[in-house]
């Protein structure tokens, strides 16, 4: 589970559908990568850490 990731999407006050939306990438792909199912490619990443105004690293590589 990405604890990180949860907590950003919540602190902007936005829904699985809406971050994913905005983020540019589906539904399913958020839920996944917040749930620790799949990791998502590295230009995946890159548009979530661009979305939330963080580091890759920080997202998905730090405890």
């Amino acid at each position: 589970m990405n604890k990180k990731l949860i907590e950003l999407r919540h602190s902007a006050k936005l829904s699985q559908a809406s971050a994913a939306t905005k983020i540019g990438i589906s539904q399913s792909m958020l839920s996944s990568l917040e749930s620790g199912q799949r990791q998502g490619t590295d230009k995946i990443k890159s548009k979530v850490a661009d979305f939330y105004g963080k580091s890759v690293q920080y997202i998905f590589f730090s405890d």
